[in-house]
């Protein structure tokens, strides 16, 4: 009951002919407004998630990895300051600690319910899964390469902008996410060895060029169970004038995503496509103008009540085929990735996962090589 008047608090939804059922959708599913708090400390709500991995990983036959990792321990938290404004948090700590970050860090003020106020730091609605990338909420144990190498999940910037939805139907919904925000910096095209690399430019919370970027989604669901989104994130991400003068020429970063979530009976189909455009300076033909990706996933649900002694357990079998193309004008440097696994949920917030990869991957000269992994992760909301 908590989760859903957090829900109904954070997402207010519109329409006199939308039903109950209609009216408890989370904005984003497994977003920042669909948390299971488990805790109260006096109008607060909190919650978090933890997650643990082991991983054997191989290339070329050379074994590269074999470790326990504590990947990640998040902490969330939910306020309602009043009837209209809100006050939402995400803390993330990475790999033990050696990363710390704020994730997110919002106010929300409610202007109508179909348009509210957010700023702070914002998860950047570039794709749906930089909304909804809890790993207790995803079935295998490894994110997206589109996603974490392409464009940069997980990506947080400083902004503010409007979100609301509409209801046409009452079944069908409109959603909208749009903001200024401070973009990305050079780090995108110098700030990685490999080449131009999106998430090199992250970390912008004092706008070099103190010119805003802009990104925004909307996403389209006919009905309940099949939603559709589409974004952008377009912006300058270098500097061309101190104190007034012009020292470089004005160059752009443009991103672009189409995210897809259907589901059938016992199954789930689900993915994700994006793509990069890069104003490069003339002279550097090793520079990438255009990037792309992609990932493709079926989630098949089974043998529910098969263990006497875990009545709500769900298993779970999982195929993803992805592949990024780091350079989309010339061959080479590009990985591809098939990822099969299961998974156990003893209960809907815990998961164990068991997966295993088989890669490919070219460098900017052709040069092949493959590798494969093996990976266990435990993840699970508090």
């Amino acid at each position: 009951m908590l989760r859903l008047l957090i829900i109904a608090g954070l997402f207010p939804l519109l329409g006199a002919g939308v039903q109950a059922q209609e009216q408890e959708r989370p904005f984003v599913k497994g977003g920042m407004g669909d948390k299971p708090f488990i805790t109260r400390a006096g109008r607060t709500s909190i919650g978090g998630y933890a997650e643990v991995h082991f991983r054997y990983e191989r290339e070329d036959g050379v074994a590269e990895e074999l470790s326990f990792v504590p990947e990640r321990f998040n902490l969330f938290t939910y306020t309602p300051v009043s009837e209209r404004v809100r006050v939402a948090s995400e803390l993330e700590f990475e790999e033990g600690g050696e990363e710390i970050k704020i994730e997110i860090a919002a106010i929300d003020f409610e202007i109508h319910p179909a348009l509210t106020f957010r700023g702070g730091i914002l998860l950047s609605p570039l794709g749906r899964f930089n909304l909804a990338h809890d790993s207790p909420a995803n079935d295998l144990t490894d994110r997206p390469l589109v996603s974490t190498e392409l464009l940069g999940t997980t990506l947080s910037e400083a902004g503010m902008g409007f979100y609301g939805a509409f209801f046409p139907t009452a079944r069908s919904r409109l959603t909208y996410e749009f903001y200024g925000v401070n973009g990305l910096g050079e780090g995108v095209l110098i700030g990685d060895p490999a080449g131009v690399r999106v998430q090199a430019g992250r970390g912008n919370f004092e706008d070099q060029n103190r010119q805003p970027s802009w990104v925004g989604r909307i996403g389209l669901s006919p009905f309940p169970a099949f939603e559709l989104g589409v974004s952008g994130h377009t912006g300058p991400y270098n500097i061309w004038e101190a104190d007034g003068l012009p020292i470089d020429q004005r160059r752009d970063l443009t991103l672009w995503a189409v995210d897809w979530e259907g589901s059938w009976r016992r199954c789930e189909l689900l993915g994700e496509y994006g793509r990069v455009e890069l104003e490069i300076p003339p002279g550097n033909p090793l520079y990438a103008e255009s990037q792309q990706g992609f990932y493709l996933q079926l989630n098949a649900h089974w043998g529910r009540h098969l263990l006497p002694a875990l009545p709500a357990a769900v298993w779970t079998g999982v195929m993803r085929w992805e592949r990024v193309d780091f350079n989309a004008d010339r061959p080479g440097d590009s990985q591809r990735r098939l990822t099969l696994g299961i998974n156990l949920r003893p209960e809907e917030q815990t998961v164990f996962k068991l997966d295993y990869q088989r890669n490919w991957a070219r460098d900017p000269f052709e040069n092949q090589s493959r590798g494969a992994a093996l990976l266990f992760s435990a993840a699970t909301y508090f």
